[in-house]
C-alpha cells in the first residue's frame, strides 16, 4: 500500500499530539487525555442523559480525551437507593456511563452504559475496579477506545462477583462478562473465567480487554 504524503501529514500531526497531550493508562495501552478528573460533571451537561432517572447521582469520574473521531468525553457515575420491600431492607446501586462528542461545548451522546444491582437485602457490591478503566488506542487506528471494567454482587457469602470488561469505539461495544476470581482457602481459587463477545472487533481490542482481565480479576474486600 502506498502512502500519499497527505496521508504522511495526518499520521504525523497525529503522532505529535500523542507526544505533547497528557497520557493515560488503561491495562497497557497508551492515548491522548486532556484531562482526567472526578467528582464534576462537564459544565453544562443533564446528568439524566448519562443515568436515564432523577436519582441523587455520583461522578466518579471524567475523562476527555481526542482521537480522529474529534474531543470525547466520558462521565462516570454511580445511582442507588434504599428502601423496604416485603418487610426487608434492601439497597439498590447502578453503575453508569456515558459517552459523548464535544462540538463545540455541545454534547452529543454516543453511548449509555447500564449496570444495577436491585433490589438486594444481602451484601450488595457495585464498583468500577480501580486503575482498570482508561482511554487507549490498541488497534493504532486513530480513534480511541474507553475501557470500562467493574464488579457486581449480591450475596451473603464468598462467591465469586459479577464482572465484566467493556471495550467501547465510537458507537460500538465488546465485552468480556463472567466472575471474579476467589481464594476460598489454602490456596483455592473458584471463578475468574469469561465468555468473550468480541464479534467483528478488530484483535488487538479483544487482547487488550484479556490483559484488563488478567490483571484485575481477583477479587479483594
Amino acid at each position: 500500500m502506498r502512502l500519499s504524503l497527505r496521508h504522511l501529514t495526518a499520521a504525523s500531526a497525529f503522532a505529535a499530539l500523542l507526544a505533547t497531550v497528557g497520557v493515560a493508562h488503561a491495562g497497557d495501552v497508551t492515548a491522548t487525555v486532556k484531562e482526567d478528573t472526578s467528582g464534576a460533571a462537564p459544565k453544562g451537561l443533564d446528568l439524566k442523559l448519562v443515568t436515564g432517572n432523577d436519582l441523587a447521582v455520583k461522578v466518579e469520574r471524567v475523562i476527555r480525551w481526542t482521537d480522529a473521531a474529534g474531543d470525547n468525553v466520558a462521565v462516570f457515575a454511580t445511582t442507588g437507593k434504599e428502601g423496604v420491600k416485603d418487610g426487608e431492607r434492601y439497597e439498590s446501586k447502578s453503575l453508569h456511563v456515558g459517552t459523548f462528542l464535544d462540538k463545540g461545548g455541545k454534547l452529543t451522546r454516543v453511548q449509555k452504559i447500564i449496570e444495577s444491582v436491585q433490589p438486594c437485602p444481602l451484601d450488595l457490591y457495585a464498583a468500577f475496579i480501580p486503575g482498570a478503566s482508561g482511554v487507549g488506542d490498541a488497534d493504532g487506528d486513530g480513534v480511541g477506545e474507553l475501557t470500562i471494567a467493574y464488579q457486581t454482587a449480591c450475596v451473603g457469602d464468598i462467591s465469586p462477583r459479577s464482572m465484566k470488561v467493556l471495550v467501547l469505539q465510537k458507537d460500538k461495544k465488546w465485552a468480556l462478562r463472567g466472575e471474579a476470581a476467589v481464594d476460598i482457602g489454602d490456596g483455592e481459587i473458584i471463578g475468574g473465567d469469561f465468555k468473550a463477545d468480541f464479534r467483528k472487533a478488530p484483535p488487538a481490542l479483544l487482547e487488550h480487554a484479556k490483559r484488563v482481565w488478567a490483571k484485575h480479576k481477583r477479587q479483594t474486600y
